[in-house]
């Protein structure tokens, strides 16, 4: 489940469009398009963040487990495991905008369950990693709940630069399907795909910017 915690949601959203049809209302339409940006932008805000902090080595997408250094501080002092939240959080969003309940809830149980052994793996690697200072860590800091009684200010310096590079598929990714779901929800209204255009200007900008990224990212490192 970790190897590819990257690429599982993505059977779970497919099964979402195929079998979970939108709940159209146009009256709470706009309402639930607006709550859903809000969580979906919170999520990312909390990865930004949880990215921006970090410690060379750490908070990574690699398939494998690795952790340079021990995150305790910032957001880190607040809960353990801030990615996963962000992540719940950001699907979340996407599938208010969906406006299907039930979807919402499929999606949201499966990728708990995900995330609870992939805690426990990640978990096992740091205590056998750096022993009784992560289990004194744990004592201290829930591992999805936040509470903020051993807040400490973050040690590293916000690295811009790292953000724009690591969370560059998680915008993306979240910014695309968004735009899917807009598109299909205006297809079930109407029977026709609503502004065609604008929608190809969209996901051209986001192509080529994601490309131009990924391409900055390969001559910087």
């Amino acid at each position: 489940m970790f190897k590819f915690r990257s690429f599982t949601p993505v059977p779970l959203i497919i099964i979402v469009f195929v079998f979970f049809k939108p709940q159209l209302n146009p009256v709470n339409n706009i309402l639930l398009i607006s709550i859903g940006l809000f969580v979906m932008i919170s999520g990312e805000l909390i990865r930004v963040v949880s990215v921006g902090f970090s410690f060379s080595g750490t908070s990574g997408r690699e398939n494998f487990l690795r952790a340079d250094s021990l995150n305790i501080s910032g957001i880190y002092s607040i809960v353990r495991n801030p990615l996963y939240i962000g992540n719940l959080l950001i699907y979340s969003g996407l599938l208010i905008v969906y406006s299907n309940l039930y979807a919402l809830i499929f999606f949201d149980i499966l990728l708990i369950v995900q995330y609870y052994f992939i805690i426990k793996s990640e978990g096992s690697y740091l205590i056998s990693t750096y022993g009784e200072e992560y289990l004194d860590y744990r004592k201290k800091v829930n591992s999805i709940i936040p509470g903020f009684k051993n807040y400490r200010k973050p040690e590293n310096r916000f690295d811009s630069m790292k953000v724009i590079f690591k969370e560059n598929d998680s915008v993306f990714n979240a910014i695309v399907i968004f735009g899917l779901i807009i598109m299909y929800k205006g297809y079930i209204l109407t029977g026709k795909i609503l502004y065609g255009k604008p929608f190809s200007i969209y996901f051209g900008v986001l192509i080529i910017s994601y490309i131009l990224i990924k391409l900055l990212k390969k001559r910087i490192f």
